[in-house]
């Protein structure tokens, strides 16, 4: 059996995560002004930034991987029902983010539409270059927005209600998966263009975590998730504010076409990345011991926030 260390708490992994941002968004901000094509996003030369950043990225990466599984201190696979502002703003940031999202995509189908109508059809112009996956992943990001403003409702009440929208609860999953998707069709080397190679590590293990969230929040065959989400969460948010913060800086300081085409600022990723900080926080400051997971059945949707609502209202 691995051995676990009380000592690793989500101190500690919050202050691992912030070392690891406070390397990997400077350096990959001096390798985008300095050694990035513009609008193509290929290396201009193989230099220490290349080494140095795929280091720093695949190291934090892991190590967010390992650190929750050494720990001791991970809660169990139970909703937590309280009170708390932190998700609240969590959850609404982050579906702010996905709405922003989805009106990007909105505007990538219209201009497609645009060019296309009256030459092709509609069939014709919605299979053309992934303009299907993103038509579905702006369906599915409509509907994970509406999800996150419920948990974020429920959350400043206090009460268990968006636990009973369970086929909302995989919205946020589809439209990850459907993110991926679209990036998969990208007609780019993947090893040369590195803005393309660190958002599909991203949007993997976003998608890892939406899956175990959703099992989590819905009540359906949860057990054992919670360790999942912290897992796969923190490389996640690690991955996703690297990536957000970084174009954000490009955007504001007036180096947008470093950026490869395609690939623009999106608030979705920066909101990813608050959001699953602060649910991984909530989670392991409040959640119920871990040794819960036991009583917990492998295969049956059981509801069981009845009990965690009678821990209280207060607020974080």
């Amino acid at each position: 059996m691995q051995k676990k260390f009380a000592n690793i708490d989500v101190k500690t992994m919050l202050a691992a995560l912030i070392a690891a941002l406070l390397c990997a968004v400077p350096l990959r901000t001096v390798q985008l002004f300095t050694n990035i094509e513009p609008h193509t996003g290929f290396f201009e030369a193989i230099d220490w930034t290349v080494f140095t950043v795929y280091g720093v990225l695949l190291f934090g990466a892991v190590l967010l991987l390992v650190l929750p599984m050494l720990s001791a201190r991970l809660p169990a696979s139970r909703p937590v029902i309280r009170q708390s502002y932190a998700l609240t703003v969590g959850g609404l940031f982050f579906a702010v983010g996905i709405a922003y999202d989805v009106i990007l995509a909105v505007t990538k189908i219209a201009a497609a539409f645009s060019e296309g109508f009256g030459r092709q059809n509609v069939f014709e112009i919605l299979f053309t270059d992934g303009l299907f996956a993103l038509f579905l992943q702006t369906v599915c990001g409509a509907a994970a927005c509406v999800y996150f403003v419920l948990l974020a409702i429920s959350y400043l009440k206090g009460n268990s209600v968006f636990c009973q929208y369970k086929l909302l609860a995989i919205m946020p999953l589809f439209w990850t998966l459907f993110r991926l998707v679209s990036r998969f069709m990208t007609k780019i080397s993947f090893t040369l263009l590195s803005e393309l190679l660190i958002e599909l590590a991203m949007l993997s293990f976003t998608a890892l975590f939406m899956m175990s969230f959703a099992r989590v929040s819905a009540v359906v065959n949860q057990k054992g998730e919670m360790k999942k989400c912290i897992r796969y969460g923190l490389p996640a948010a690690f991955l996703a504010l690297t990536v957000g913060c970084t174009r954000l800086i490009c955007t504001l300081g007036g180096k947008a076409e470093v950026l490869p085409d395609g690939f623009a600022f999106s608030l979705a990723d920066i909101g990813f990345g608050v959001f699953a900080i602060l649910y991984i926080f909530v989670y392991m400051q409040y959640g119920r011991p871990a040794s819960e997971d036991e009583q917990i059945p492998a295969d049956a949707a059981k509801a069981e926030t009845t009990d965690d609502e009678s821990d209280g209202k207060a607020e974080d």
